[in-house]
């Protein structure tokens, strides 16, 4: 068995020792066997590109001299040659199952090698034959743990670096630094989106990535999402103007307005329809007013169609709500402040103006409610017939709805 050494590497028993020290002189041809041995029996392998190959045959000598080498001096056997290999092979997209068995290919000729010259020495028995096969066992045994432990560390960084680079583009787009989209090498395929658009931006509040992605792909829409403190905001293909029905480019924009609505938990904008991925820091700004103009609290989702005059209010709220206070301030003053907001409200937002159709909204008679606007009317001075005066107060309503909770 070989020995566990205090920094848990393997040494190998004396026979095995002197062995590997004579097969160091004959590590070349050792290689060029392993290489032809891999790449025969390992389909990646024998596709590999001719720069690969010559790499693969290249961590083969390094490999062999490297443990031989251990072996022969009764050292610890260093697995950094193994680890370089691995995380070669894992950012060339070989497959771990593929480099495993390389790996057990290695250490079978080596082992073969090894007891081959370890029998030919006079006085070896059977048992330390059985000795030498039980050592390099163990070592590859701990060189499968290393190649699986390596491979996956490989991979959980390569996906970090894939995710960041991911989020420093979907950044520099959503904040307008062309620049830094071009010098990160920045395209549409990176961010798993078709290279044409046109695209909606949208913006949630308290929402989840994962359910806004699978809400879209539900309905066939590729999405890129960048997290933020209050949610998250990205980037959603429409269909190709070129292969799409008119059918579905008309329906497009309501197909993400539904598909969103079904995933947020809050508030969410959308922007109307853009052409260029590069146009997508103006599209936010016009997503962000969109969820704007719906007060805190209201989970929905929604385009600047929605209520044009309650985001051009979002647009200019610190103005708007000195107009609102201004304007509404009396109202605000009168004892009876909520029943006539309250009302000046559902009229506002009533599709008639009927007074009988908001009396029933109220639960209260329809004579209340004009006694109620004829106040309202009086104590702001403006009059509800009057287009620029219903103007004024729709605009001062929303602002005041508008107000952060």
């Amino acid at each position: 068995m070989p020995e566990h050494h205090a920094d848990a590497g393997l040494i190998v028993p004396p026979l095995l020792s002197v062995c590997a020290a004579g097969l160091l002189e004959h590590v070349d041809a050792l290689a060029d066997e392993l290489f032809r041995t891999i790449t025969a029996e390992i389909v990646p392998y024998a596709q590999a590109s001719d720069e690969i190959r010559a790499d693969v045959r290249d961590f083969n000598e390094r490999n062999l001299h490297e443990q031989l080498t251990c072996m022969a001096h009764r050292r610890p056997v260093r697995t950094e040659t193994t680890r370089q290999s691995v995380r070669r092979r894992a950012t060339q997209g070989v497959p771990l199952d593929a480099v495993l068995h390389a790996f057990r290919i290695g250490y079978r000729l080596m082992a073969r090698a090894l007891i081959d010259r370890a029998k030919e020495r006079p006085g070896t028995t059977m048992d330390d034959i059985a000795q030498a096969s039980m050592a390099l066992w163990s070592l590859l045994d701990a060189a499968s743990q290393t190649v699986n432990d390596v491979y996956r560390d490989t991979l959980v960084g390569l996906a970090r670096a894939d995710e960041l680079q991911r989020l420093l583009l979907l950044d520099a787009l959503l904040t307008g630094k062309t620049a830094d989209w071009a010098m990160l090498g920045g395209t549409a395929a990176s961010l798993g989106l078709p290279e044409q658009g046109p695209y909606i931006c949208v913006v949630a509040e308290h929402s989840d990535v994962t359910s806004m992605e699978q809400a879209l792909l539900r309905c066939g829409l590729r999405s890129a999402w960048r997290p933020r403190p209050d949610g998250v905001a990205g980037m959603v293909a429409l269909p190709d103007p070129a292969l799409a029905s008119s059918s579905a480019l008309v329906h497009g924009p309501a197909v993400v307005l539904q598909a969103v609505g079904t995933a947020i938990t809050g508030r969410a904008g959308l922007s109307p329809a853009y052409t260029r991925l590069r146009e997508s820091a103006d599209a936010l700004r016009l997503a962000t007013l969109a969820r704007a103009s719906l007060p805190a609290g209201t989970p929905r989702a929604v385009t600047l169609d929605h209520d044009p005059a309650a985001a051009l209010v979002a647009a200019g709220h610190d103005l708007a709500l000195r107009m609102a206070f201004s304007l509404l301030g009396p109202v605000l003053a009168a004892p009876d402040r909520k029943d006539l907001m309250e009302t000046l409200t559902a009229w506002l937002d009533s599709a008639t103006g009927s007074t009988t159709e908001i009396a029933e909204i109220l639960y209260c008679h329809r004579n209340t409610v004009r006694n109620r606007l004829d106040r309202v009317s009086r104590l702001t001075g403006r009059s509800l017939l009057r287009p620029a005066d219903v103007a004024a107060l729709y605009a001062g309503v929303r602002a005041l709805e508008l107000q952060p909770r």
